[in-house]
This record gives C-alpha cells, sequence and structure tokens, in this order.
C-alpha cells in the first residue's frame, strides 16, 4: 500500500444549544478520509471520548449537538497562511 500525501482542509463545526446556533472553522491535515476524520472532531469537541449519537450530530453533556456542517480541500499555501489566524486540530 502506498503511502497517502497529507492534504489539507477546513471544516466548519456546527454548534446548537436549544434554540442558540453557532460555528467554528478550524483547519486540520491528515492523508486519511477527511470526512472521518471531521467527524471524529465534532464527536469529541468537548472532550467526551462516547457521546450520544443525536439525529444530526453528537449530544454534548446532554444540552449542545455538535455535527460538521462543511469540509473543504484548501491548497497548502492557504493552508499556511491561515494557520496564524485559525485553529489546527
Amino acid at each position: 500500500m502506498k503511502n497517502q500525501k497529507t492534504k489539507h482542509y477546513i471544516v466548519t463545526i456546527h454548534e446548537q444549544h436549544g434554540e442558540y446556533e453557532h460555528k467554528t472553522k478550524c483547519l486540520f491535515k491528515t492523508a486519511s478520509d477527511p470526512l472521518k476524520y471531521a467527524d471524529n472532531m465534532a464527536k469529541t469537541w468537548y472532550g467526551h471520548e462516547e457521546p450520544e449519537q443525536a439525529d444530526d450530530g453528537y449530544w454534548q453533556n446532554g444540552e449542545i449537538i455538535s455535527s460538521v456542517e462543511e469540509v473543504l480541500a484548501i491548497p497548502a499555501s492557504d493552508f499556511a497562511t491561515l494557520k496564524k489566524y485559525l485553529s489546527v486540530l
């Protein structure tokens, strides 16, 4: 099996707490499946190893639902610039 090349991504994590919604953008890089990587980020967004599954994401402390809204591949040059301003997870 060949080594896969690491690719760069920007992800939007959506949080819903009752009627309030919040979106957070962050960066990551991976050579594996970016959708699985991002889903694991949403799943462990508040540090819980096995949060309860919600219809459209994961329950965090029984009050907040976190989910992946969008994953976009970006060029390495954009990643290098954006990492100055966004969190890299």
